[in-house]
């Protein structure tokens, strides 16, 4: 019988219909969840040198072909297995089942039996009840306390007479990242990751209640609660369980859905004391118990071992031999790429569904045919994070995707009045003109070049992708010769040739790197004023009208040194941080992270008290930006010209097989009141762009307003 009369015969018979075929795509995303899950939260891996990555590629496929819900979550149990750790595990939880009829305590002779466990999701209950539950146990010289539930109830035990002394617990440690440490190189932002240690609160006396019982027997299941440890510990109770304990049972975990009756249940804290078993292992753990109980046999103390301190740092391998990753290992760069950015990218806000976003490249990166296709997804993966620090590069093939290479053409390409005109280029350069329109370039039409390059390349404002962009599509080759038509000032095009260089080219407005403009006003460039020249820079314009500072481009480190110089509001404040820190405590948090303010140094130099105005547009990103942020803060300095880029905030990075190299903001930058940064930019008090006609007249239009403005203003007067 062929396979489509099967299918037909098996629709035609009530309750025969063939299963729905299992979303691969929805079970991976759930895999993605439970392994990143353990890489950032588990303790484990930071004590120990698991194989994480691995366990992961193993279980890609056995996911990939899952038919059943068995099949998937038996392969979800398969890769935590690899860790060893009874508590990390696949939990089925069934269908919710009524609560059992039973009393929270009963007397059976003098012995009394408390059934926490029943009573676990009732806390209002239990909460209730804690005061009359205290004066039996204050009356009973026995008790048994069945704590077997998944949900916590050991929370009661603080309120109940357990003790006639004061009882240490054991403490847990927890994984604390406070942002996310670069995997290569160094970053001011300072971010780390390592082991948190909380202290628990003791177990109390409770002297308005009669009496302490004698013997104490507790019924667990899993997890063991730390009252019950130390108890344990300090001999004054006895421990049954239905199967072996272990300090692993000794440990905070989280439950993570994987669809139906089932989750994973991850380790997230462990006690930093060890060395937890059990007295008695019986398949009636209730019937050992009581026997127990009723016993007179003494309670044996057990000295508690401590687990080691050491530390084992995360460290992302970078499989840098696999420019064309195996399936599994480009769905780990995926996973690996999403998690990061998912938990440690502060600006995730201004993202949108990230969610969705692994859903949508989990096929692009399955399908990606070769090297070339796996770089592109990357690439696009990397786009979908909007921002100006957004960098991917180290795979061979990187270039090809971009039609573009490792140097540079002796210009520079900027969008004026929506055109791509040269607006900057060395002096030796004759091929080309200021203002001429660039049409092509290596025989594609340039606007077609934006258009493909722009899911590749991201920023974080419409500009300064485009002139990002622009940038890419002039670099190529070492050695190579690009062909150019460009569209001179008389309307006709011509092709030019123009050798391409292997360092980016020094472009200059003419200007001295600080000077005396007409009206006694300063000028001063920012992108080549040296830390060692400031001092000299405000020596020479001391008795100028104004300052204007040129930030249209990068900086050299200088406004923590300029800042103070020119401070007359005495602003205290330059600039409010945000970062992400994550741990157990902040994962079932809407925000949470190390917020902080950055300081204006303080300088006993004489203070510049004339007006100063910065100029901009979106060349000024990251520190360029916080110049800016700290001289607004410091004396109000003005803005002119355009938004910058957008996107500030000290840059850290991971690595992905290919050796590939991702990097993002590690920081949320904002003014010193609050205000957003990212996405907006510096936005100028007056706006002013050049225009097509002042380039090839060979203005300055930005400058020449500024000039104007201060002009204008009372305190600076007219010349």
């Amino acid at each position: 019988m062929s396979k489509f009369l099967l299918l037909l015969f098996a629709l035609l018979i009530p309750g025969t219909a063939p299963a729905e075929p299992r979303d691969h795509i929805k079970d991976l995303t759930k895999l993605c969840d439970v392994w990143s899950s353990v890489k950032f939260l588990d303790p484990q891996l930071m004590s120990h040198e698991v194989e994480w990555d691995g366990a992961l590629v193993r279980a890609i496929p056995h996911v990939r072909e899952a038919q059943t819900e068995e099949q998937f979550t038996n392969a979800v149990e398969g890769m935590l297995a690899e860790l060893k750790d009874p508590t990390t595990r696949v939990l089925l939880f069934g269908s919710p089942k009524e609560a059992p009829k039973v009393d929270l305590f009963r007397w059976d002779g003098d012995l009394l039996i408390v059934n926490l466990g029943a009573y676990a999701k009732d806390a209002n209950v239990l909460y209730a009840a804690r005061d009359s539950l205290g004066a039996e146990v204050g009356k009973a010289k026995r008790v048994v306390f069945d704590m077997r539930a998944k949900e916590d109830s050991d929370w009661v035990l603080s309120y109940l007479p357990l003790v006639s002394a004061r009882l240490a617990l054991p403490s847990f440690r927890y994984v604390f990242h406070s942002g996310y440490e670069p995997q290569v190189g160094s970053t001011s932002g300072s971010y780390y990751s390592g082991l948190l240690l909380t202290a628990t609160p003791t177990l109390e006396p409770q002297p308005k209640f009669k009496q302490v019982p004698s013997r104490i027997v507790f019924v667990v299941g899993q997890v063991v609660p730390a009252p019950v440890a130390a108890l344990w510990w300090a001999g004054k109770a006895a421990v049954v369980s239905e199967t072996p304990l272990s300090e692993a049972n000794l440990a905070i975990t989280k439950d993570i859905d994987l669809g139906g009756d089932w989750a994973a249940q991850i380790r997230v804290g462990e006690s930093t004391t060890g060395g937890f078993l059990a007295d008695a292992v019986d398949a009636d753990p209730m019937k050992k118990a009581l026997a127990i109980a009723r016993s007179s046999k003494p309670f044996a103390t057990h000295p508690a071992p401590d687990l080691p301190a050491t530390i084992v740092p995360q460290k992302d391998a970078a499989y840098a031999e696999m420019n064309y990753p195996d399936l599994p290992y480009r769905l780990l760069a995926l996973f690996r790429a999403w998690s990061i950015i998912d938990r440690f990218y502060p600006y995730k806000h201004l993202i949108g569904d990230w969610d969705a976003v692994l859903a949508q490249f989990i096929p692009r990166f399955e399908n990606a045919k070769d090297a070339k296709e796996y770089a592109a997804a990357v690439l696009e993966l990397g786009a979908q994070v909007e921002d100006g620090h957004t960098r991917v590069f180290g795979h061979p093939e990187i270039f090809n995707v971009l039609s573009s290479g490792p140097a540079f053409l002796p210009i520079q390409i900027r969008l004026v009045e929506g055109k791509y005109v040269v607006t900057g280029k060395t002096a030796d350069n004759n091929a080309v003109a200021l203002g001429d329109e660039v049409l092509s370039v290596d025989g594609e039409p340039l606007i077609d070049r934006v258009k493909r390059l722009w899911k590749y390349l991201p920023a974080s404002t419409e500009a300064a992708r485009t002139n990002r962009i622009l940038n890419a599509s002039m670099r190529g080759e070492k050695g190579s010769v690009a062909e150019l038509v460009v569209r001179g000032a008389d309307g006709d095009s011509h092709t030019v040739k123009m050798p391409r260089v292997d360092v980016p080219p020094t472009l200059t407005n003419g200007k001295q790197v600080w000077e005396v403009l007409s009206g006694n006003i300063g000028y001063t460039d920012l992108t080549r004023l040296n830390l060692e020249q400031v001092d000299s820079m405000f020596d020479a314009l001391k008795d100028t009208k104004a300052i204007i500072f040129d930030m249209r481009g990068y900086p050299r480190g200088t406004a923590w040194s300029i800042a103070p110089r020119i401070n007359t509001k005495n602003a205290k404040v330059g600039a409010t941080f945000r970062r992400s820190e994550i741990s157990q405590f902040s994962s079932e948090m809407a925000t949470s992270g190390f917020y902080f303010d950055q300081m204006i140094p303080v300088s006993d130099k004489p203070k510049y008290t004339h007006p100063t105005v910065m100029l901009i547009d979106d060349r000024a990103i990251s520190q360029s930006e916080h110049s800016g942020l700290f001289y607004e803060a410091a004396n109000g300095t003005k803005f002119i010209g355009s938004n910058s880029a957008g996107a500030n905030g000290d840059v850290t990075n991971f690595l992905l097989p290919g050796g590939i190299q991702f990097s993002f903001t590690g920081h949320d930058v904002r003014h010193a009141d609050g205000r957003q940064l990212q996405r907006i930019g510096l936005v100028p008090d007056v706006k002013v762009e050049p225009t097509i006609h002042g380039i090839r007249e060979g203005k300055d239009e930005v400058l020449d307003r500024a000039i104007k403005f201060l002009r204008s203003q009372k305190e600076v007067g007219r010349s």
